[in-house]
């Protein structure tokens, strides 16, 4: 997904802030074998949306952006992802030990950016 630079920036801004929490839920996910394919969805605003857990709040840390925790399955079931498009997003789906997956839920904008742990690397849509 291309996002505007503002949004991107803003995202960025913020998981600066809670990036370390997001990777050790991720890779608890994984380890525990919840999924393989952890997914953060971005809510910023006031606005929230029914889809996965709510894991960060974006009250409790003064910044914009809330983070709900999902995955690969939750999304295939919610209808998100149809079921004949998983193998296309497991082959666009980046390693989960470097990059998060986020879904960003704005009003104009929907969908998947990949941003990278290492505070050091720039984005990869």
């Amino acid at each position: 997904m291309d996002i505007n630079e503002d949004l991107y920036q803003s995202l960025h801004d913020d998981l600066e802030i809670c990036r370390d929490y997001i990777k050790q839920v991720a890779m608890g996910m994984i380890k525990g074998g919840v999924s393989n394919y952890p997914i953060f969805v971005a809510v910023r605003g006031e606005s929230d949306i029914d889809l996965g857990i709510p894991l960060i709040r974006r009250d409790d840390f003064d910044i914009s952006w809330s983070f709900n925790v999902s995955h690969l399955e939750d999304f295939v079931n919610k209808g998100i992802i149809h079921r004949d498009k998983v193998n296309d997003f497991i082959k666009a789906y980046k390693n989960p030990v470097a990059y998060m997956c986020v879904f960003v839920a704005e009003e104009q904008q929907a969908g998947f950016v990949f941003m990278p742990y290492d505070r050091n690397r720039e984005k990869l849509n």
